[in-house]
């Protein structure tokens, strides 16, 4: 009881809230603390658990006096505020089985001592801020089912003989900076269920016998420095659901084997230099929900066979060297939300099979060879917010029912279709603002339409101005004509507009001046005319001028071009000044003649009253001519 008090005394949140039982008059006269809360004792009122999980404490866990719980089995101090190192003392707690400190502060090494355990099954100290190595004394405790150090700040190899834990079932070493290989020795963990090396600086290949952890389910080793080729021993793994190697350095081919696991719902491969063409056996992963084999070096056609799994969902195979023809096999896929074959080299018809994959949101086939018109079944999409066909050769028109993008109609409030990890690793880059760059898609107010740089013609159709909820509109570089819809200004929600390089014609519409939510614009090299709009917050989209560049017909601020009516009543303006300043200069003329004759006639005056009368006559004589003179040049001046 003693070496409870003196921790609790030692919090910094000291309030009569803390752990109220825990004092001494609670316990009705005796000694034991068996009745405090979160502490469990045996028959024997000895203390074996305390669990003191979620409260919010603030105190040094090397304060807790461990040399007094000898029979404890279990503690468990996570989700606190719980600072300070762990104590080489934790060493014996010889009887301890579960040992949970996660989510906290802890600092410092992990003690050699806590090898001394060999009772210990679960092992939890994640997300904390440990530094060091694991110890090899780790080893040593081959009744640990779990062991986790996920997210601290640990470096160094993982232990060789890591193995030697043959009852592990959960191994979280991630998000840490792990260096060297993949111990081969993990191959005997045959009851690992789930292995996460993932966020490290881990190099060599995967072991080739990885296939032996025939009860994985859940591999992830995404974000290292792996190299070599992906084990065709992976197909062995036929209980594993996800599995990710994403942002490695892998080459090779992927195996075929992955078509024999069947309870695949995750397979990320993104972001490596694999090569060769994707195996069809892809398909009979009838479960797989999430697909993403982005960002590599892929190779021929997009095989039909994808179409079996028809529970896909997200389906990103952008960035690679694919080509040929799309099946429309590609409309069984009616789970699909998210559908990414950007940058590659695919051709053809944009399929009007997708014209009834109604849950579809994202729908990117920009940077391909795709060719003719923009099907009208694309309309159907209820539930599309991201449409981007931009750089192929499409032609042809809009479709004028584009306003039935029901999705797009209103600001978008939720993105609740979209699943967290997926919308953290959907791989989207779009023009925006004028910048490619990646798509925030988790984002909810995020929704876009490029259709830039194809030979899209015609007029931008009305309907277009009724999708009010659209952040994101590019039809930029292709060869529409006719006016800019008035109704352009209706677009709330619009936040970056691009038109340039069209041939549009007409006067630029005063409505999108109304436009606040506006922050980019571009309409420049049009055939655009007449006056440009004025708004405070419209001229603040082009101070330099370059959004109407290349529009020789358009006058007014900020270009050099001085509108017909603004010239007439420059004119007219330009007169009256003029006539203004004549004004001022005969006032001026007439104020120095007066001004000097006042001066002179009075100075003189009284200096010739102060001197001989003869002066006189000389005097006025010589008056008489100055007035003379100036009346003479005054009216000849008039």
């Amino acid at each position: 009881m003693e070496a409870l008090l003196q921790w609790k005394s030692t919090f910094i949140n000291q309030t009569s809230l803390l752990l109220p039982s825990w004092n001494r008059n609670s316990t009705n006269g005796t000694i034991s603390p068996c009745k405090w809360y979160g502490i469990t004792c045996n028959d024997d009122g000895i203390i074996t658990e305390l669990d003191l999980a979620g409260l919010g404490l603030q105190g040094a866990l090397h304060d807790l006096n461990f040399a007094s719980f000898s029979n404890l089995v279990r503690l468990d101090l996570s989700d606190n505020k719980i600072f300070g190192f762990i104590p080489s003392q934790i060493g014996s707690l010889s009887k301890l089985t579960h040992l949970y400190l996660l989510n906290n502060s802890i600092s410092g090494f992990i003690p050699q001592e806590i090898g001394n355990l060999h009772s210990l099954t679960n092992l939890w100290l994640s997300f904390n801020q440990l530094n060091g190595s694991i110890p090899s004394s780790i080893c040593n405790l081959t009744n640990l089912i779990g062991f986790s150090v996920r997210s601290n700040n640990l470096s160094g190899i993982i232990p060789r003989d890591i193995g030697n834990l043959k009852s592990l079932s959960a191994l979280f070493l991630s998000s840490n900076t792990f260096t060297g290989s993949i111990p081969t020795s993990l191959n005997n963990l045959t009851n690992l269920r789930r292995l996460f090396l993932h966020e490290n600086h881990l190099s060599g290949s995967i072991p080739q016998d990885i296939g032996n952890l025939r009860s994985l389910y859940h591999l992830s080793l995404y974000m290292n420095k792996l190299t070599g080729s992906i084990p065709t021993s992976v197909g062995n793994l036929r209980n594993v659901t996800q599995f990710s190697l994403s942002d490695n350095q892998l080459s090779g081919s992927l195996p075929s084997e992955f078509g024999n696991l069947t309870m695949l719902t995750l397979l990320s491969v993104d972001s490596n230099s694999l090569s060769g063409s994707i195996p069809a056996s892809i398909g009979y992963c009838i479960e797989l929900t999430y697909l993403n084999l982005g960002n590599n070096n892929f190779s021929g056609g997009i095989p039909n066979e994808l179409a079996n799994a028809g529970l896909l969902e997200y389906l990103q195979l952008n960035d690679n060297n694919l080509s040929g023809t799309l099946s429309s096999s590609f409309g069984k896929l009616q789970h699909l939300k998210v559908l990414n074959l950007a940058d590659n080299y695919v051709e053809g018809n944009i399929l009007s099979e997708f014209g009834s994959l109604y849950d579809l949101q994202i729908l990117s086939l920009r940077s391909n060879k795709f060719s003719g018109s923009i099907p009208e079944e694309i309309a159907n999409l209820h539930e599309l917010r991201i449409l981007d066909l931009s750089q192929n050769n499409l032609s042809g028109l809009i479709p004028r029912n584009i306003g039935n993008l029901r999705k797009l109609l209103n600001r978008l409030e939720d993105i609740s279709q979209i699943t967290y990890y997926a919308s953290e690793n959907v791989e989207l880059n779009m023009v925006i603002k004028g910048i490619t760059a990646p798509l925030p898609i988790f984002l909810s107010y995020t929704s876009a339409i490029d259709l830039s740089s194809n030979s899209i013609e015609g007029n931008i159709p009305m309907e277009i101005g009724s999708l009010k909820g659209l952040y994101m509109l590019n039809l930029s570089h292709n060869h529409f004509s006719g006016d800019i819809p008035a109704n352009v200004g209706d677009m709330s929600g619009l936040e970056s507009l691009d038109l340039s390089w069209n041939k549009l014609s007409g006067n630029i519409p005063q409505s999108l001046t109304s436009m606040d939510s506006l922050g980019f614009m571009n309409l420049s090299y049009n055939k655009l005319s007449g006056k440009i709009p004025e708004g405070t917050h419209f001229e603040t989209l082009s101070w330099d001028g370059s959004v109407f560049i290349g529009n020789n017909l358009l006058c007014g601020s900020p270009t050099k071009n001085v509108c017909k009516g603004d010239q007439s009543i420059g004119s007219t303006n330009a007169v009256a000044k003029d006539d203004q300043e004549d004004a001022d200069e005969g006032l001026l003329f007439y104020g120095v003649i007066a001004m000097g004759f006042v001066v002179g006639f009075w100075g003189l005056f009284f200096v010739l009253l102060l001197k001989k009368e003869k002066w006189w006559t000389v005097y006025w004589e010589t008056v008489d001519s100055v007035a003379v003179g100036i009346a003479c040049r005054t009216k000849k001046k008039l």
